[in-house]
């Protein structure tokens, strides 16, 4: 089954008598009905600490300590709200939206969320200045196929003030295990960017001062994540994970990218994330 139930409509079973035994027999939902199946309500809020390592590109390589505040909550009309902890297999950005159509394998769900950051450049005003967060609105899709999961998000419309004709998309595979009440998990992803989105933030205009013109083209970052979940009581829970990311060329390749690299020792081309965080769940 899906991580969110799924509410199913209850049919008229078909009735087949024997000569001492009746079968019956539940008929298949129609395609129409999964329009109406909604995610069961309801939903959970998480506050916790995690202390984690890591950096990359983008920022420095550091231990932090954060409070971490998670949960979603799913209307009864469809509409919904999610805010992924440490712990999600999946995308890490916040998302809302609504839950469009489901099946007994399937979710499809209209959804906001963001496809790229806010950057802050301590260069030259005119070599690029500060990058504002970029926000889509797209298509997900969700499949549990026995202890395997899918996820996929197709956004068209991704751009912000600033910018248009952005494109996001991005593909995620886990596996889970679970072993008495640990939850393991492994997955792999891709997100892609195009070259209107990447070159807004890692491009760098021909009327630069102190770096080189340069465009930057579309590209994608690959993610590799393992982790676990520990439920220690009724209401508290530990998770840790490790995630590695590997940029795409375009990204490396930036002046901006290569100035990081230069005068600050602690970035570096292979992102890298390690957290281990203890929540309470209301």
């Amino acid at each position: 089954m899906l991580s969110n139930q799924i509410n199913k409509p209850v049919y008229a079973a078909i009735l087949t008598c024997g000569l001492s035994t009746c079968v019956y027999a539940q008929p298949e939902p129609g395609f129409w009905e999964g329009f109406s199946n909604k995610r069961e309500a309801g939903g959970f809020l998480a506050l916790g600490a995690s202390m984690s390592y890591g950096g990359g590109l983008l920022s420095d390589i550091d231990t932090r300590t954060n409070l971490i505040v998670s949960g979603n909550y799913y209307f009864e009309n469809g509409l919904f709200i999610e805010v992924p902890g440490n712990a999600n297999k999946f995308e890490p950005s916040w998302a809302m939206g609504y839950n469009l159509y489901n099946s007994d394998d399937w979710e499809f769900d209209l959804i906001y969320s963001s496809a790229h950051g806010p950057l802050e450049y301590n260069v030259h005003p005119k070599d690029g200045g500060d990058k504002d967060l970029t926000a889509y609105l797209g298509l997900r899709m969700s499949a549990e196929m026995g202890n395997y999961q899918f996820q996929a998000i197709f956004a068209p419309k991704a751009d912000n003030s600033e910018y248009n004709h952005g494109l996001y998309a991005s593909a995620w595979l886990a596996r889970s295990w679970q072993y008495k009440n640990w939850h393991f998990y492994g997955s792999i992803g891709l997100q892609y960017r195009n070259s209107n989105m990447l070159d807004y933030y890692y491009g760098v205009p021909d009327s630069a001062i102190m770096l080189n013109p340069y465009d930057a083209s579309g590209g994608v970052n690959t993610h590799l994540k393992v982790g676990f979940t520990k439920p220690l009581s009724e209401s508290w829970v530990l998770d840790g994970t490790v995630g590695i990311t590997d940029y795409a060329s375009s990204i490396d390749d930036s002046p901006y990218s290569r100035l990081a690299k230069t005068y600050n020792p602690n970035r570096s081309e292979l992102g890298r994330h390690i957290a281990l965080t203890l929540s309470y769940v209301f």
